[in-house]
């Protein structure tokens, strides 16, 4: 036998059971939790049976079987953890939370053997008030949860043969950025404090979030380069940079600044200016809130004016992928350039010298000419034959007519060719 029992002793109240698996040398023992022989049987049977079959791969390993029991929201709960300990930001962190509950209640799932494909996409079919991104995202969220359970709990990912919605392109001009004219309408209607935020944010292309936690030690407007040092945790990237500062926006920091400051403050106290606040000073500006292309405004627009005014300006691609902060310069060039305000006007205006020099070609066609031509050879020494004379023929029935007239009595299997090209011979 594989298999037997161990009954109580002085140091174990119940039974014990000791199995070796195939013929692998290893002896597992257990405990079985039962003082009845018969009970204790029952249930080392089924574990030897369970082990045997996980051997040669018919059944999870027992880890994985345990997991598929466990509450969900406890394994999430690991997952969390796990998020933290690799150097997640907390918004993130909170984010993922909070999409997954949402999602695991509207699909009712209690433990991972209640994750299935059909429950998902039945879920997210009966979505309304969502939008087919948001939709995609709640699924990425779940998709990065179910592959860590993948890798600690080698459970499938029950969702790996989802596929995303397909997403509308709502913008398909690319990204709006504000023209210098609305600026500086928005710079005059704004009072001084969201005038502030607005000309920084134009003119330095930070996100909202990086904004608002910039502090006053950041900015080092007192050196030859005035610049601004953005903290890893301040950051998307959570990667430190360096960034130089418009020297007109230095004396407005300055004047900004509180005199009894510390590098720890915050230079934009109370807060960067929320998007219902920037529509309705865009209204007062009489600045449209939607352009001609049906494109909307928000604040990351003044990052995506930042960077499309400079690349108007004839800007460096690579210098404006670095100070935008990008890892992929088509990030720049094509997500975050808003193309109706490059100068594709003086673009073409350049080929102005070159199209008055061109000389343009006269046309060799009269009215109502089809453009068929036909050409009269003669035998030469030389060669056999030489043109001796083209005429352009107004019909298909002219054409046939003067290629009639070539002599062809030296070689009666050359026939001439017919086209606007140069006539060559042919054989039949």
């Amino acid at each position: 036998m594989h298999r037997f029992l161990i009954a109580p002793d002085s140091k174990h109240n119940t039974y014990r059971g000791r199995y070796r698996v195939g013929d692998q040398p290893k002896i597992h023992e257990v405990t079985l939790h039962t003082t009845i022989k018969e009970v204790a049987m029952k249930r080392l049977k089924e574990i030897h049976e369970d082990a045997e079959r996980e051997s040669v791969g018919l059944i999870a390993p027992g880890f994985s079987r345990k997991a598929l029991k466990r509450p969900l929201m406890e394994i999430f709960a690991e997952y969390l953890k796990s998020l933290t300990a690799t150097n997640r930001s907390e918004g993130h962190i909170r984010v993922v939370r909070l999409r997954f509950r949402k999602l695991a209640n509207g699909c009712k799932w209690a433990c991972m053997a209640d994750v299935t494909n059909r429950s998902f996409i039945a879920w997210r079919d009966a979505q309304t008030k969502y939008e087919a991104r948001t939709l995609n995202n709640f699924y990425e969220t779940a998709r990065g949860f179910f592959n860590w359970v993948d890798r600690r709990y080698e459970i499938p990912n029950p969702l790996k043969r989802v596929e995303n919605l397909d997403v509308p392109v709502r913008y398909p001009q690319g990204p709006r950025a504000f023209s210098e004219e609305e600026l500086e309408k928005l710079f005059a209607i704004a009072n001084p404090y969201r005038r502030l935020i607005y000309r920084f944010l134009a003119f330095t292309g930070l996100r909202r979030i990086e904004a608002q936690r910039l502090q006053w030690g950041d900015l080092h407007l007192d050196d030859t380069t005035p610049g601004l040092f953005l903290r890893p945790e301040a950051t998307k990237a959570r990667r430190a940079d360096w960034l130089p500062i418009l020297p007109a926006l230095v004396p407005e920091l300055e004047a900004a600044r509180p005199a009894f400051w510390k590098p720890d403050t915050l230079v934009f106290r109370r807060g960067v200016t929320a998007p219902d606040t920037l529509r309705k000073d865009m209204t007062a500006a009489g600045i449209p809130l939607v352009d001609k292309l049906g494109r909307p405004v928000g604040i990351h627009t003044f990052r995506r004016s930042f960077i499309s005014h400079l690349q108007k300006r004839g800007v460096h691609s690579r210098v404006i992928m670095q100070l935008a902060r990008h890892k992929s310069l088509s990030l720049t060039d094509w997500t975050y350039t808003d193309t109706t305000k490059l100068p594709l006007a003086d673009g073409i205006a350049s080929l102005t010298q070159m199209a008055g020099s061109a000389s343009p070609l006269s046309s060799p066609l009269k009215s109502g000419q089809n453009g068929v031509l036909a050409v009269n050879v003669v035998q030469t020494e030389k060669t056999g034959f030489e043109n001796q004379s083209a005429e352009i023929a107004d019909s298909e029935e002219d054409c046939l007519a003067l290629a009639g007239s070539v002599q062809t009595d030296e070689n009666p299997d050359l026939v001439p060719g017919v086209g606007v090209e140069p006539t060559r011979y042919r054989y039949r």
